[in-house]
């Protein structure tokens, strides 16, 4: 009986379905893009719009209180990234990578960014943690069109290298 003990564990720990890294109220990673789309018709969104095979943006008007923001990114039809903008404040920003680093740690990767396009300066700082499989990361930019601050959740998969 002793000796299957471990073949019947293992057995078993083999049959359990698949524990999902990140998740984001119901999206996971790895959900099939079906199933994000199916989901996203209950969420009500002003707006749903395909961007090419790799990305779904999912949007209210900005002229609502509480407007989302929401970017699902794709590799082979399965969800890899997630991102949400939230209010676009220097102020946020720190709050927000204060809380991540308490929570897990110093951050792992530092994605500084500054470059001129036609519209002006364009400058990003963004900061990455691990969670197992997963980087968890707050980003602020700043541009001349204004200023973005996104919160990204995403795994390593077979089209692009995470975090991006």
């Amino acid at each position: 009986m002793k000796n299957l003990t471990l073949p019947i564990l293992v057995l078993f720990a083999l049959a359990l379905p698949p524990a999902h890294a990140w998740q984001a109220g119901e999206f996971y990673n790895g959900m099939p893009r079906a199933d994000v789309e199916l989901a996203l018709k209950s969420w009500k969104f002003g707006n749903i719009t395909p961007l090419g095979a790799d990305m779904i943006l999912a949007q209210d008007p900005t002229d609502q209180p509480g407007a989302r923001n929401y970017e699902f990114q794709f590799c082979n039809d399965k969800l890899v990234g997630f991102e949400q903008l939230v209010k676009p404040t220097f102020q946020n920003f720190i709050t927000l990578a204060s809380n991540y680093s308490n929570q897990y740690g110093s951050p792992v990767y530092t994605m500084p960014y500054t470059k001129v396009i036609a519209s002006g300066p364009v400058s990003q700082l963004g900061l990455f943690w691990r969670k197992g499989s997963d980087f968890i990361g707050v980003r602020y930019m700043e541009s001349t069109m204004g200023e973005q601050l996104r919160l990204s959740w995403q795994v390593n998969n077979n089209c692009w290298s995470a975090p991006r």
